[in-house]
């Protein structure tokens, strides 16, 4: 089988038709070309050009061999830039696990701010509960993850990309639907909608601690809001706390009312394993830094 550098000779000397302007032209020798042609031509066995005094051209074999060695050339060259935009992080897939809230906001903004840089990564994003996060990042099924008030374990490494005012979701018939702000312990009477505490524990607990700063214990209902987010029907005298990007997209029959305890702020992470050495997952980072840094949350 020809070796990359005697197709490359070849080429040269296909293209020139005489073997010192080839020589020129690799900035070798002429006799070391000579003889790496002839050993081509042993190696395949059959002559590749047709020399005199006067001329060097092709033989029939030739024109036949020298397409062929330039798609193997290009392939090979295209093979190394890949491999090369690989290892810079500007190609491949980059896998990403998010939050349920992420996705109305913080992960669009994320991935377009990435992909203006690295146009050819293909992002692959799934919803997934912060309780499967850890899990998920340690079998390499996700390479990142945007987590909002994510649980601290310590082989991940985070990075804060935003923080935002908390906001209550209530049901367009509730009686303060149409309120531009509320005390959160005007809510006390009704049902905070709340996930199971092992879906997402941290964030279960700084949702319910919210709800006892503000004076009361929250009566839980079973029923996760995300549930009803997507079927609809939100139950009357009930509410759910969420960041304020959620606001920009209720649904029908949903009002999305702000807290007026501004200094209680949701956040949202960007995670990864610590001593991953991904240039892709490097660059995902690096770009959550900026994004929301001069932006009002």
């Amino acid at each position: 089988m020809p070796e990359l550098r005697q197709l490359r000779y070849f080429i040269a000397v296909a293209e020139e038709l005489n073997f010192s302007r080839a020589a020129r032209r690799l900035n070798m020798a002429q006799p070391p070309l000579s003889v790496a042609i002839r050993q081509l031509e042993q190696e395949i066995g059959t002559s590749l050009f047709v020399r005199s005094s006067r001329e060097v051209r092709l033989t029939e074999a030739g024109t036949a061999f020298l397409a062929g060695a330039r798609r193997t050339l290009a392939e090979a060259d295209a093979t190394v830039v890949a491999a090369r935009r690989a290892a810079a992080g500007e190609q491949g897939t980059l896998h990403i696990g998010y939050s349920w809230s992420a996705r109305f906001e913080t992960l669009p903004a994320l991935g377009q701010a990435f992909k203006e840089s690295r146009p050819d990564v293909d992002l692959l994003a799934e919803e997934m509960w912060n309780g499967r996060m850890p899990d998920a990042l340690r079998a390499g099924a996700i390479d990142v993850a945007v987590s909002l008030c994510p649980d601290v374990v310590g082989e991940l490494s985070y990075e804060l990309v935003r923080a935002e005012p908390v906001i209550a979701l209530l049901g367009a018939e509730h009686d303060l639907a149409s309120e531009h702000g509320i005390a959160l312990a005007a809510l006390a009477d009704d049902e905070l909608m709340l996930f199971p505490r092992e879906l997402a524990p941290k964030l279960h607990d700084f949702l319910v601690s919210l709800c006892r700063s503000a004076g009361f214990e929250p009566k839980q209902n079973a029923e996760s809001f995300h549930t009803r987010w997507t079927i609809g029907a939100w139950e009357p005298h009930t509410f759910a706390l969420v960041p304020a990007a959620v606001a920009g997209d209720v649904p029908p029959g949903v009002a999305a009312v702000a807290i007026d305890e501004p200094e209680d702020l949701l956040e949202t992470h960007v995670l990864w394993r610590t001593g991953d050495e991904s240039p892709t997952v490097a660059a995902f980072v690096a770009h959550s830094r900026s994004v929301f840094a001069n932006r009002a949350t």
